[in-house]
Order: C-alpha cells, then structure tokens, then sequence
C-alpha cells in the first residue's frame, strides 16, 4: 500500500510537467522574419511620363547678343530589368525643343537676325537605386543618345545680303546639319502622391537644369 501511495503522485507530478511542457511549446511566440522590402519608388515594370522645362545645354552658341527659350520636355520610361544590383535599369525615349536667337546691328548699319531651332529624339537609360526606407524617393543617373533636328533661318533688311559681292554672302548662305550627340545626366524623383511627383535633373548635353513633374501610368 506504501508503494502505491508513492506510485502516484509521482506518476500525477510527471504527467503534470509533461502536459505542461508540451503546450508551452504549442503556445509559444514564433520569430517573426521581415519581408523583403520591395515598395521601392522605381522597380521592374514601373512606367513613368516625365513634362518639365530645362535651361542651358551644349549647342555652341554662347556670347553676347544670344538668347535662348527654355527647353520644353517630354519622355518616358520604363523599369526594364529589375534586381540590378540594388536598383533596377530603365530604357525610355525623350522629345525636348529648344530656340536659340541672335539679332544684331552689322557694321554697315543694317539689322540682322539668326534663329537656330532644335527637334531633339533622345534614347535613354539610367540606373534608379534603392533607398531602404524612402519609398517615395527615386534617384537615378543615365546617359542618353539624341539626334538633333536643326532648323536655321537668317533674315536683314539689307537688299545686298544674297548678293556674291556682299562680304558676308557665304556666312549668310550657311547651312547647319542635323547631328547626334550624347548627354549624361543625374537627377531624382520625389512622389507626393502614390502616381504623382516632382522631378529634378543636372546634366551635360542638351540641357543643364531642368525640373518638372512626373506620373507613374
């Protein structure tokens, strides 16, 4: 009778850890891992339109007596390869105007004027890097090939300008061709919006500066 007396509350006791154990390990808190972060402002398959106006650029004319409009800006781009390092590559297309002026009072008293407009296509592609924490925030550099379609036109009120004789008869007859040329840029997006933002760029080529706003489609 002293051994069955013993017996079980010993056997109650184990029972009572071993029930115990088990659903402390049933119930206990899992490690939550966190997901990889891909709300990125630009990632594979983003297609963004870009409007805005740019200042300065290289076209060759500089000096007193120039002046220039504003370059008028409209591209477009695509997220085309995704997982790029920590950042995804983009391919897109530009279209940009641009009117350069020069009037002037030659030294034979009459009045001249030069007007140079350009028709850029440009293909571009730019690197878009990935800011842990900044969803909204999308900066890229890239480089962009453009072709450039000139238009020139001279005018004067000098009746003698056409003539063979008149000393600036070849200078008034030039042409300009159209050419390609390349232009690197830097720049950033900041959305205010989950498919509006604002956007900046600097760069060398067809133009130095230019700001406006984007929307992603």
């Amino acid at each position: 009778m002293k051994t069955k007396r013993i017996i079980t509350p010993v056997l109650s006791a184990l029972f009572a850890i071993i029930f115990s154990a088990s659903f402390g390990q049933e119930t206990a808190p899992q490690p939550v891992t966190a997901a990889p972060a891909t709300n990125w402002a630009f990632s594979k398959g983003t297609n963004v339109i870009n409007a805005g106006v740019g200042m300065g650029g290289y076209y060759n004319y500089w000096g007193g007596g120039y002046y220039e409009t504003p370059n008028f800006i409209l591209s477009y781009e695509n997220g085309t390869f995704g997982n790029v390092g920590p950042g995804t590559i983009s391919l897109g297309a530009l279209l940009s105007y641009k009117g350069i002026g020069d009037n002037y009072i030659g030294g034979d008293g009459y009045s001249y004027a030069d007007n140079w407009t350009y028709w850029i296509l440009g293909f571009r592609s730019a690197y878009h890097l990935n800011v842990p924490g900044a969803p909204k925030f999308d900066p890229y550099g890239g480089l962009m090939l453009g072709y450039y379609f000139l238009n020139h036109t001279f005018s004067t009120n000098n009746p003698n300008y056409m003539h063979p004789g008149d000393p600036g008869y070849v200078y008034y007859t030039a042409t300009y061709p159209n050419y390609a040329a390349l232009s690197v840029y830097v720049g950033a997006r900041y959305y205010l919006s989950n498919t509006v933002g604002i956007w900046g760029e600097l760069g060398y080529g067809y133009t130095t500066l230019a700001i406006g706003v984007n929307f992603k489609i």
